[in-house]
C-alpha cells in the first residue's frame, strides 16, 4: 500500500513538474511574441496578406502612406520578391518618406501587445538598412489616441544560399481608451525592403514608450514657441552656387532649364550672381546661405590636383524611358574633374570662385555644402559620399570656411540615399538638409503642407527642411514643369507660400541658382520677394536666418522642458510657477513662452522680468541652464 502511494506522489510530482515546464515555455513564448494555443493566438487580420479585389497589387485590409514603393509580391507570378513562410506572398517596401501598416487590431486597455516579422533588403550596392516598428493606439471612433516607437533594428543584406532574413520585434501596453491597433513599418532609408510572416499577439516584453495623452493640468503649462523673439515663422534665402565644374558641365538634361547653354557661360553667371545677390541683401540687412561646390573654394588648380582620385562615375548613365539621367553617357567614361583647365581664377574665372568667399565672410552670409562635385545622391556610393564630404571640408578650411553643418542635395537626388550614405552625413556633421526629392511621394521628407523641417527617419539628428524654388524674370512651359518637380514657382507664388508658411507657424527656404539673379527682370523678381520678407520681419512676424542657424534652433528648442513646480508665496494671488530647463548644447537667446494668460509682473530666478502685459515672456537660456519662473497674471 505504502509503495502504491509512493508511486502515485511520484505520478503527480512528475505531472506537476511538466505542467509548471509547460507554463514555462507557453510563457517564454508569450515572452517572444510566438504562438501558443489560446493565450498567443493569431489577432492580425490578413497575416496572410491575402489580395484586396479591388487593387490586386495591395495587401487588403494594409495600409501605406503612399502606393508608390508598396506592392504585394508574389514570387511564382512576379519570378522576383523573396517569400519566407511558404505563402507565395510578401510585401514589397521601397521609400524612406513611406511606411506599411498593419490593418486594425482589436485590443484592451492595459493588455500587452507585440508584433513579430521579419526582414530583408536584396540591393547590394545600397547594402544592409535599419526599420522600427511604431505602434498607433486608436480609440473607438478610429482616432490616434497615442502611439509609441522601438528602437531601429537591423535588415540584413540576403545573401545567396544564406538565411538574410531579419526579425523585427516591439512590444507595447495598450494605454487606457485604446480600443485598437495599427503597427507601421517605417524605414531608414531608401533601400528595397521585402516584410514577411508577420504577426500580431498578446504578451512580448512590453518597452516603456506608450505615449498617453497628456493629463488636463499639463495644459495650464506655458507651451515653447517654436521660433525666437515671438516671430509666428522662420524664412531662409539660399543660393545654389556651382563653378563650371559643379553641375553646370555636368547638367542632366530632364532637371536644368538652362541644360543647353554653354558651361562656361553658366559659370560666369553665377560668378555675377554674386555681386548682384549680396547687393539684394544688402538692402535689408539679411544673411542668406550659399551652397557651394568644391570648386567655388579654389583659387585655380595648377598644381593638378586630383580631387577624390578623379572619380568616374558608373551611375551617370544616359536618360532612358523611366529614368532621368544625362545628355550621353560621357560621364561613365570621363574622369568627373577631367575637364579642368588647370587655371587660375585670373586665366579660368568660370571654373574657380575662391576670390569671391572673402565678400561673402564681409557680409556675414553663411556658406554650406552643395557637395564638392555635385553628384547625383541617391545613386552616389557611401564611399563616393565620404570622399566628397572630406573634399569639400577640406578646400573649404583653405579658405577659412568652417566644416558644414547644412547641405543642398544637387538635383534634389535625396531620392535612392541609403542608410550607408545618411549615416556618413551624420558623421561628417551634417544637421540639416534641402533640396530633397518632391516629385515622388514615397522619398519625401520635408513637409512642405505644414511648412516644417522633419527629422529624417533614422538620423534624426538630421532636419529635412522645406524650400520653393522661385523662377524669376520668366514663364514658360518648361519652367512650369520644373517649378512643379521642385515645388516652386513666379514671384507671386514664391510671397504666396511665405505668407502660409506665417500662417502656419513653420519655415521655408526661398531658393535658386545664383546665375538665375542676373538679369533687370530676375533682379526685380527677388526685389519683389526680398522685400515682401523684410517687411513681414519688420512687423516682428517672421525671422529671416541662414537655413543652417533655423535648423540648429528648431533641433535646440525641441530639447528645451518645461515643468511645473510648487511654489509658496504671500500674495493673496498664488502665481504659475514652473521651471525650464535647456538641454541642448546650444544658447537660446530670444527663447519665446506662451504663457495661459497675460502676463502681469513675472519672477525669474528671484529677478524681476520686464513684461507688456502679453501672453509672450522672451528669455535668454545658457546651454544646458535651468530657471525658475513665476508668472502672476495681469
Amino acid at each position: 500500500m505504502r509503495k502504491h502511494r509512493t508511486t502515485v506522489l511520484l505520478i503527480l510530482l512528475a505531472g506537476a513538474l511538466g505542467a509548471a515546464g509547460l507554463i514555462a515555455v507557453a510563457q517564454r513564448r508569450l515572452a517572444d511574441c510566438a504562438y501558443v494555443p489560446i493565450a498567443g493566438g493569431e489577432l492580425l487580420p490578413n497575416a496572410a496578406l491575402a489580395p484586396d479585389p479591388a487593387s490586386p497589387r495591395q495587401a487588403a485590409g494594409w495600409g501605406y502612406r503612399t502606393s508608390n514603393g508598396v506592392e504585394l509580391q508574389q514570387p511564382s507570378r512576379d519570378h522576383k520578391g523573396f517569400d519566407l513562410d511558404r505563402d507565395d506572398r510578401a510585401l514589397q517596401l521601397i521609400g524612406i518618406g513611406n511606411y506599411v501598416e498593419t490593418p486594425p487590431v482589436a485590443v484592451r486597455p492595459g493588455a500587452s501587445y507585440c508584433f513579430a516579422g521579419a526582414a530583408l533588403t536584396d540591393e547590394a550596392a545600397k547594402g544592409a538598412t535599419r526599420a522600427r516598428l511604431v505602434f498607433r493606439w486608436l480609440d473607438a471612433g478610429g482616432a490616434e489616441l497615442a502611439s509609441a516607437a522601438g528602437d531601429w533594428q537591423p535588415v540584413a543584406l540576403w545573401q545567396p544560399g544564406a538565411t538574410s532574413w531579419s526579425a523585427l520585434r516591439a512590444a507595447f501596453r495598450a494605454p487606457a481608451g485604446a480600443a485598437a491597433l495599427r503597427v507601421r513599418v517605417q524605414p531608414a532609408a531608401d533601400n528595397r525592403l521585402y516584410l514577411d510572416a508577420m504577426h500580431v499577439r498578446r504578451g512580448g516584453r512590453p518597452a516603456l514608450g506608450s505615449v498617453a495623452p497628456p493629463a488636463p493640468a499639463a495644459a495650464q503649462l506655458p507651451a515653447i514657441a517654436p521660433w525666437p523673439n515671438g516671430y509666428r515663422a522662420a524664412l531662409s534665402f539660399s543660393w545654389d552656387w556651382e563653378t563650371t565644374m559643379g553641375g553646370l558641365i555636368h547638367s542632366r538634361s530632364a532637371d536644368d532649364m538652362n541644360a543647353g547653354d554653354d558651361p562656361v557661360v553658366r559659370g560666369m553667371r553665377m560668378r555675377a550672381g554674386i555681386t548682384t545677390t549680396l547687393a539684394l541683401f544688402q538692402r535689408y540687412d539679411i544673411q542668406s546661405t550659399y551652397y557651394a561646390t568644391g570648386y567655388n573654394f579654389l583659387l585655380g588648380n595648377r598644381e593638378r590636383r586630383l580631387f577624390m582620385g578623379n572619380p568616374t562615375f558608373g551611375w551617370a548613365t544616359q536618360r532612358a524611358a523611366g529614368r532621368p539621367g544625362w545628355l550621353s553617357d560621357r560621364w561613365t567614361k570621363t574622369p568627373w574633374f577631367g575637364d579642368d583647365p588647370y587655371g587660375t581664377d585670373q586665366s579660368d574665372p568660370a571654373w574657380y570662385f575662391g576670390d569671391l568667399i572673402p565678400a561673402l565672410a564681409r557680409d556675414r552670409h553663411d556658406i554650406q555644402s552643395h557637395t564638392f562635385s555635385h553628384l547625383y545622391g541617391g545613386y552616389a556610393s557611401v564611399a563616393e559620399w565620404r570622399a566628397d564630404l572630406a573634399a569639400w571640408r577640406d578646400v573649404a578650411a583653405e579658405r577659412g570656411v568652417g566644416p558644414a553643418r547644412s547641405l543642398a542635395f544637387p538635383w534634389s537626388s535625396s531620392a535612392g540615399m541609403s542608410d550607408a550614405n545618411w549615416l556618413a552625413l551624420e558623421a561628417a556633421g551634417i544637421t540639416s538638409v534641402t533640396r530633397t526629392s518632391w516629385s515622388q511621394p514615397n522619398y519625401q521628407l520635408a513637409d512642405r503642407i505644414g511648412w516644417r523641417c522633419l527629422p529624417v527617419p533614422g538620423h534624426e539628428r538630421i532636419l529635412a527642411c522645406p524650400d520653393f524654388y522661385l523662377i524669376a524674370g520668366r514663364a514658360t512651359p518648361a519652367s512650369a514643369g520644373i517649378a512643379q518637380a521642385h515645388a516652386g514657382g513666379d514671384r507671386a507664388a514664391a510671397t504666396a507660400a511665405i505668407d502660409a508658411a506665417v500662417a502656419a507657424g513653420g519655415v521655408i527656404d526661398i531658393w535658386a541658382h545664383t546665375e538665375e539673379a542676373t538679369t533687370p527682370a530676375q533682379i526685380a523678381d527677388w526685389q519683389a520677394v526680398i522685400a515682401h520678407a523684410a517687411r513681414a520681419r519688420d512687423a516682428g512676424q517672421l525671422w529671416v536666418a541662414p537655413l543652417a542657424e533655423i535648423a540648429d534652433w528648431q533641433a535646440a528648442v525641441a530639447k528645451v522642458k518645461v515643468q511645473s513646480i510648487e511654489f509658496k508665496v504671500a500674495d493673496t494671488a498664488n502665481p504659475l510657477a514652473f521651471s525650464i530647463t535647456n538641454e541642448s548644447d546650444r544658447g537660446l537667446n530670444g527663447l519665446t513662452i506662451n504663457a495661459p494668460f497675460n502676463v502681469g509682473k513675472c519672477i525669474v530666478n528671484g529677478q524681476e522680468l520686464k513684461t507688456h502685459h502679453s501672453n509672450l515672456l522672451t528669455l535668454n537660456l545658457a546651454a544646458g541652464q535651468s530657471v525658475e519662473v513665476q508668472a502672476w497674471p495681469a
